[in-house]
């Protein structure tokens, strides 16, 4: 097995642990894009941003009037198995392996419904900025953006946010390996670049979003899933 084959299934593995025990409130996230999508009353197409497996979004979009599927990820093992679960959709589906960001600066398309998820924190704030713009080019006049993100508190910076995290990783972590629990602290420490959903809401506003609403937070205030509207 190559190596980038290689990392992609272990890092998979902690991934698929977070699903299970829904560390990541995947399950709330889920249900709430799977009304929203239920709720459409047209056709519609769906962009699917660092889509991985598609899981939740497949999940989100079966049985609903969804007419395009375009998902995009930069690994080639996530896309292969996303696929296979997009089939079931009976849509017409296209997959591109690349970064989401790449994307979005070089797309012409506009679509729809957007979907990102988890993704976008690890990015510095002016890269955020100018990828929201992107996403704001690309989302369809009458459009809507969807994105889960990690959030800051009032006030907090990106290492009390990671002490924040870092202290309520017992309880909801406990059933993980060690080996897991500590690559996910590592992960947090050194890649998470989250952002107060004051700052989200602003960017998105000035990037030309209409209007922004907070769907769902966690019990602990760790994330958030965002609306916006073109």
């Amino acid at each position: 097995m190559s190596d980038p084959v290689h990392t992609f299934f272990s890092q998979w593995e902690i991934y698929r642990l977070c699903i299970e025990h829904n560390t990541l409130f995947h399950r709330e996230v889920g249900a709430i894009l799977r009304r929203e999508m239920l709720e459409r009353n047209g056709p519609f197409t769906f962009l699917d941003l660092a889509c991985g497996d598609s899981d939740l979004t497949v999940a989100a979009l079966r049985d609903t009037k969804v007419a395009a599927y375009t998902g995009v990820d930069f690994s080639a093992p996530a896309l292969a198995l996303a696929g296979n679960k997009v089939a079931e959709l009976g849509c017409t589906r296209t997959l591109h392996e690349a970064d989401f960001t790449e994307f979005l600066s070089g797309n012409d398309e506009t679509f729809g419904v957007i979907y990102l998820g988890l993704s976008l924190h690890h990015l510095e704030r002016e890269a955020k900025r100018e990828t929201m713009q992107h996403l704001r080019r690309t989302t369809a006049p009458g459009g809507t953006f969807y994105m889960f993100e990690p959030i800051l508190h009032g006030g907090e910076g990106r290492e009390g946010y990671v002490k924040r995290w870092a202290g309520a990783m017992d309880g909801p972590y406990d059933p993980f390996p060690e080996a897991a629990r500590n690559a996910l602290r590592d992960h947090v420490t050194e890649s998470e670049r989250p952002e107060s959903i004051e700052e989200y809401l602003a960017s998105a506003r000035e990037a030309g979003f209409t209007h922004g609403e907070i769907l769902f937070t966690d019990p602990g205030n760790f994330y958030a899933l965002f609306k916006f509207h073109a």
